[in-house]
Formats: structure tokens, C-alpha cells, sequence
């Protein structure tokens, strides 16, 4: 009787961590927003035109702030590994906040640049790090759901911020609106996370029997550095950042080239948020029943059928297909490739390898919409760019697929 109660006891306290875990996962993903391209770019025109600032100038002084702050998440990001999680989130929280405050009182240039530097680090960078990081260190029964749920709050934020702050900006003016994203990140993102934090203990529930010695044959940074099987795998893991932004920064160019009214093309972004909702709790499911180094092999499929579609369709409802198949291969991604560095390379110093990856993510997010825009300089049709885009993803799915990912080997010195 006893047995059977403390059994209870550790079933609840479990399924309670479990829940904190995606909630705490969730809220950050949610605030990561605030720093992302789709919700900065709201603030363009306002910014341009209260500063004198041409597009060029813009992009170069976000081009800036994207690359640096690339740079040193490779260094912040390792610090989850080692450093108090509640204390680690404190300190991304609040510097989410200072961002938002100090986009509120950019002066210029410099400052504006210092403002999108804060945002890209805190906001895009360690808040979804953070969250994401957190989720994965779930026992590999739960990973794939802890993740995808928690990722939802990407999806979530993309659905309802841009709606939200437009009004906003239409009310009350771009550096009020940026206070209110302050008072939000402080209120509800600090507090709330500081609570779960405290109350459900996130990202401790135990690992199974089919994880045996992790800690053990976890791999350092610098071992997976010189793993051949990670430059392997590289190109297919971070060629959608380069694309898909590159694709959304010249977006209306594209819509002018299918003869689809911006405003059409625009609304196909609907799907996107909701198809990276739906593949991403999939896919979850497919990583605990199987796992992430399976179903990452390919996930590229949707990414390259929208490329294709993009080309080759005429159609009133093109911008759907094109934007539900691009969110499904970002929604296949959140869960396969968290849960694929784990199977790869063990938990130990998990917070470290995916402040790498991140970072190679921002630096192709950065160089995306620079090589489509020399591309198009350069006379070259969307149609070439596209099939070109389509077959650079073909090829590195077969290498991914002809890659050996589902063996983690007990590390060398």
C-alpha cells in the first residue's frame, strides 16, 4: 500500500514537471518574438522615416546586430550547461526587457543598432534557447511532445503579435508600443517563469532505461567540432535559415514575380503558423515513438515542394500551399533536431552544442536575404532561384539520409 502510494507520489510529481516544463518552455518561445525578424520588420518604417534611414541602412545596421549577436550567443548559450537555471533565466528575461526599453529611446544609429543587437541575443537567440534547451532535457518518453509543445509558442507569437502590434502602433505610436513590450516581458514573461520555475522544477523528469551512462558519453563542443558526422548533416540543418529568410525578406519581389497582389501573398502566412502547429505536435509523437534522427532525415521534403510549388504554380491560392509547406518543415524541425543532438551527443553539455548550432542558424538567417538580393541584382529569375534553392535542399537531404545519426560513440579525448 505504501509502494503503491509513494508510486502515485512520483507519477504526480513527474507528470506536474512535465507540465511546467512546457509551460515554462512555451512562455519563452512566446517572449523569443520580440527579438524575431517578423516582428522587428513591423517597426521599419517608422524607424526609417523617424531616423532618415534608406533600406540599405536599415538592413545593414540589422545585419549588424544579427552577426554580433550570433557571436556571442556561442558563448552565452553554453552558459545553461553550468549555471543555476532560475538565475539563467532571470538574467535572458531582463535582458529581453532592457531591449525592449531601449528600443523605446533609440537616439540614432548607433543606439538602434545596439537596440537590435539586444533583441536578436535576448529575444531570438537565449529566450527560445532557453526554452528549447530546457524541453529536450526531458527523459526520451516525453521528449518529442515536451519540445513541440513548448515550441508552439514560436507558431503562437507569429500568429498574433504582428495583428496586435499594428493596432498598437496605428494607437499610440512605435516607442510606446515598445514600453508596453517591456511591461509585458517584465510582468508576465519574468514573473511567470520565476513561479514555474520555483514550483514545478522544469526539465527534471528522469530519463528511461534507454538512455543509459548519458552523462558519460556526452560529447564537449569541441568533440562534436571534430565529429565528420556534423559537417555532414550541417548543410540540410541549416539551409532553411538561409532560404526561408532570404524568401520572406523578398517577399514582395516574389509576389510581383507569380502576378499575386502583395496583400493575397501576405495572407498565405496564416498557413504558415498553422501548419507548423499541426507538423510540429506530429512530429513530436514521431520522435518518442521512434526517434528524432529518423524523422529529421526528412524534413526537408515540405521545404523543397513549396520551392518547387513557388516555381512551377500559378495559382490564386499559391501563397497558401507555398506558406503551409514551408511551416511544416519548420514545425518537423523544432522536436526532430532538439531530440537529434541529445540522441547524438548525450545531455551533458546539450546547452552548449545547440548555442553552436543556434548561432550558425543567425549568421545563415543574417547572409539569406543579402544572397537573394545579389541574386536578383544580378539578373538572375526567381524561377532559377527557386529550382536552385530545391535542388541545394535534394541534395542534402541524401547526405543526411546517408549519414549515421542514430549512434552516439563514447567520446574520445
Amino acid at each position: 500500500m505504501s509502494s503503491n502510494a509513494s508510486n502515485n507520489c512520483q507519477l504526480k510529481a513527474s507528470s506536474n514537471t512535465l507540465i511546467g516544463t512546457i509551460a515554462f518552455g512555451f512562455l519563452l518561445t512566446l517572449s523569443s518574438g520580440f527579438g524575431q525578424t517578423f516582428f522587428i520588420s513591423l517597426f521599419n518604417e517608422d524607424l526609417r522615416h523617424t531616423f532618415g534611414l534608406s533600406h540599405g541602412d536599415i538592413g545593414g545596421l540589422y545585419f549588424l546586430g544579427t552577426l554580433t549577436s550570433a557571436v556571442t550567443i556561442v558563448w552565452a548559450g553554453e552558459l545553461l550547461d553550468s549555471i543555476n537555471l532560475k538565475f539563467y533565466t532571470l538574467c535572458v528575461t531582463t535582458g529581453l526587457f532592457l531591449a525592449c526599453i531601449s528600443m523605446a529611446f533609440v537616439q540614432g544609429a548607433v543606439t538602434l543598432a545596439l537596440a537590435f543587437y539586444l533583441l536578436r541575443l535576448f529575444g531570438q537567440g537565449l529566450s527560445g534557447h532557453t526554452g528549447i534547451t530546457t524541453a529536450s532535457r526531458i527523459g526520451a518518453a516525453y521528449r518529442g511532445r515536451a519540445v513541440s509543445l513548448s515550441g508552439l509558442g514560436f507558431s503562437t507569437a507569429e500568429a498574433i503579435m504582428p495583428v496586435v502590434v499594428v493596432l498598437l502602433i496605428s494607437l499610440y505610436g512605435w516607442r510606446n508600443v515598445w514600453l508596453y513590450c517591456a511591461v509585458f516581458q517584465l510582468v508576465v514573461v519574468g514573473l511567470l517563469s520565476q513561479w514555474i520555475l520555483r514550483r514545478y522544477n522544469p526539465g527534471n523528469v528522469s530519463a528511461d532505461n534507454s538512455e543509459p551512462n548519458q552523462a558519460q558519453n556526452s560529447w564537449s563542443r569541441a568533440q562534436v567540432m571534430r565529429d565528420t558526422r556534423f559537417w555532414r548533416i550541417a548543410p540540410a540543418l541549416f539551409a532553411p535559415p538561409i532560404i526561408s529568410t532570404g524568401l520572406f525578406f523578398h517577399q514582395q519581389n516574389l509576389a510581383a514575380y507569380k502576378n499575386v497582389a502583395f496583400p493575397l501573398w501576405a495572407s498565405g502566412i496564416a498557413t504558415y503558423s498553422l501548419a507548423a502547429v499541426v507538423t510540429s505536435l506530429i512530429a513530436g509523437f514521431a520522435v518518442d515513438r521512434w526517434s528524432g534522427s529518423l524523422v529529421v532525415q526528412y524534413y526537408l521534403l515540405p521545404f523543397i515542394a513549396a520551392t518547387l510549388t513557388a516555381g512551377y504554380v500559378d495559382h490564386i491560392l499559391l501563397p497558401y500551399f507555398y506558406y503551409a509547406l514551408i511551416g511544416a518543415t519548420v514545425g518537423i524541425a523544432t522536436p526532430s533536431i532538439s531530440a537529434l543532438w541529445l540522441e547524438m551527443y548525450g545531455p551533458a553539455h546539450l546547452a552548449s552544442i545547440r548555442s553552436l548550432t543556434h548561432a550558425l542558424m543567425v549568421s545563415g538567417s543574417a547572409i539569406g536575404p543579402v544572397i537573394f538580393g545579389v541574386l536578383l541584382d544580378n539578373g538572375y529569375t526567381w524561377a532559377t532561384i527557386l529550382n536552385g534553392s530545391a535542388a541545394w535542399m535534394a541534395f542534402t537531404t541524401l547526405i543526411l539520409i546517408s549519414t549515421r545519426l542514430n549512434t552516439r560513440a563514447v567520446t574520445a579525448s
